[in-house]
């Protein structure tokens, strides 16, 4: 079983991500959110994920160089993917240096995921 958490402050993006992996993986996927870095961070003690999806600009932080280093503390083995909605402001060699896989666009993360990026 393939598990994610997704860490981002917009609660809508946590609704439509849980529907569109339930509709797409069932049972087959589990799925955790949480809406601050600390709220990730204690998931995160508790139980190992495949894959974490991180909000480029969590609040109060200004974008992601400033919260992977301790998800990746807490979860060295995770698969973890950037998202934003403003991706023009962040280069792909930047992420690679902070051991981000990729980085996907907000609006695109659905399609992404349909189009095989999970598998």
């Amino acid at each position: 079983m393939l598990s994610l958490l997704l860490i981002d402050d917009d609660p809508n993006q946590h609704k439509i991500l849980s529907f569109y992996l339930k509709k797409r993986f069932g049972a087959d996927a589990d799925f955790a959110s949480a809406q601050s870095l600390d709220e990730g961070l204690a998931h995160l003690a508790q139980q190992s994920v495949d894959v974490i999806f991180l909000d480029n600009r969590l609040p109060p932080y200004t974008d992601f160089t400033q919260t992977v280093g301790d998800i990746v503390s807490a979860s060295p083995d995770s698969e973890i993917y950037v998202i934003s909605a403003a991706r023009e402001n962040v280069t792909i060699e930047l992420c690679r240096s902070h051991g981000i896989v990729d980085m996907i666009d907000k609006f695109d993360l659905r399609d992404v995921i349909s189009e095989g990026l999970l598998g």
